[in-house]
């Protein structure tokens, strides 16, 4: 009956089921035990919104979306704050963290979300003893920095009305969820001009009919069609 009772208590719970299957997932390649290692060793935290993941300037853990979404915030030396990317669910962030670096962004929760994080030297001796994470690792980096380095591009060659509606087109399931996740207040830090600017297309793309504004600080997407050939003509006057 003890043999019983243990083996009940050492059995996996519904939440690290989930997690291991995220992490297998987003790592795909790493050993059964270091998977299995991860899954036992996630801190795991429930983030009400608009509360902080992890901080700019300290170190950066390992962070999976497990739900919800967020925002990586980055302030300025002059103060400006600039929205860098979401986080999306079943993603998994903070890659840097197997070399103990710093965070140069906040993450910053959209709504309620639950994460799982590791510490970096927790992560470091993982790769250091299982060569298929180290390389998962790594290629994830090579893909974030491919984005970053093709939105600095956009951000550097791109006019404004180009970069607002690449960016409503990559975010739509937030700008135009229900409720809203992503309102016109994070346009301008998303695509990297000012508020007047970023306003200056959106009343351009209403008396289109692409969209509308709704309230204070909604928008309501109208012609899905229009938006994505907008999207395929600024891809064609860049190539």
């Amino acid at each position: 009956m003890a043999a019983q009772e243990k083996k009940a208590d050492s059995s996996p719970t519904n939440e690290q089921r989930e997690i291991r299957g995220l992490i297998e997932r987003a790592l795909p390649g790493s050993r059964y035990e270091t998977s299995q290692t991860l899954t036992e060793a996630a801190h795991v935290r429930r983030i009400r919104i608009e509360e902080l993941v992890f901080r700019q300037g300290e170190p950066i853990p390992m962070t999976l979306m497990i739900r919800g979404h967020g925002v990586f915030r980055r302030t300025t030396v002059d103060g400006q704050q600039l929205i860098i990317g979401i986080a999306n669910p079943g993603e998994m962030y903070g890659l840097s963290s197997v070399a103990s670096t710093n965070s140069t962004v906040d993450l910053v929760a959209l709504m309620d979300c639950e994460v799982a994080l590791w510490r970096g030297p927790e992560v470091r001796r993982l790769a250091t003893a299982d060569p298929g994470l180290a390389l998962a690792m790594i290629d994830r980096m090579a893909m974030f920095l491919n984005v970053n380095t093709q939105k600095v591009d956009g951000f550097l060659h791109q006019n404004a009305r180009r970069k607002v509606i690449r960016v409503l087109a990559r975010h739509r399931d937030l700008f135009f969820a229900s409720p809203v996740l992503l309102s016109r207040a994070h346009l301008p830090s998303l695509v990297g001009t000012s508020r007047e600017m970023t306003g200056r297309v959106l009343r351009q793309l209403e008396r289109e009919g692409t969209v509308a504004r709704v309230g204070r600080t909604g928008l309501r997407l109208l012609r899905p069609d229009q938006l994505d050939a907008d999207v395929a003509r600024s891809a064609q006057d860049v190539t």
